[in-house]
């Protein structure tokens, strides 16, 4: 079994149901330590294994997350990269190109690109 993230009736990702979980636990703790409102992250639970992914939202958070003080801890950082390169995937997916507007994420979306053949 695995998870969906759906956007609008395409499916842009398919993991498998423990990595899904993983993405949107993640998620949610990293909105509410970067004072994301809960909800406005751009997924949405439609079942426990079913997203819809709002990609003009999403792409908010994702941007949000990267310009926020949370990333500037430099474990905690670490700890984000694999949500935030795997959104970069999702967000490509869904029609969202997004580009590295500092040096310091330049790597992040080297990894993106990478990452998208094994998702």
């Amino acid at each position: 079994m695995s998870y969906i993230f759906d956007v609008d009736g395409q499916v842009v990702w398919s993991p498998a149901l423990r990595v899904g979980h993983l993405f949107v636990t993640l998620a949610d703790t990293l909105a509410g330590d970067a004072g994301v409102e809960p909800g406005a992250t751009g997924l949405e639970m439609m079942a426990s294994d079913y997203y819809y992914v709002n990609p003009p939202v999403f792409a908010e958070f994702v941007r949000t997350l990267l310009a926020s003080s949370v990333v500037t801890n430099e474990v905690y950082a670490e700890l984000a990269r694999g949500f935030l390169v795997t959104s970069l995937v999702v967000l490509d997916r869904s029609g969202i190109a997004m580009t590295s507007e500092r040096e310091a994420h330049r790597a992040l979306f080297d990894a993106r690109d990478a990452l998208s053949s094994s998702m």
